[in-house]
């Protein structure tokens, strides 16, 4: 899958059933070029963004990958920084 088929799809929270958004960035670990983590900016139902706020989600906490979503299973509050 390509990063922007991946930022195209919303990312849900499989604990509550929260749409948290779209994936904005990837980070990698640099020496064995594996996904450590989902980037995604935390919405809000008045502004699209929070100044600052992003779920970082640990790639082991994905779930699954289907057509339009990305399913995961986290506690938003240890992944929000």
């Amino acid at each position: 899958m390509k990063f922007l088929e991946l930022r195209e799809k919303d990312v849900i929270n499989c604990r509550t059933g929260d749409k948290l958004g779209c994936v904005i960035d990837l980070e990698f670990d640099l020496a064995s070029g594996q996904i450590l983590c989902l980037i995604v900016p935390k919405a809000t139902k008045i502004l699209c963004f929070t100044k600052g706020e992003f779920y970082y989600i640990p790639y082991k906490k994905i779930i699954r990958i289907g057509c339009d979503t990305v399913l995961v299973d986290i506690n938003e509050k240890e992944c929000l920084k």
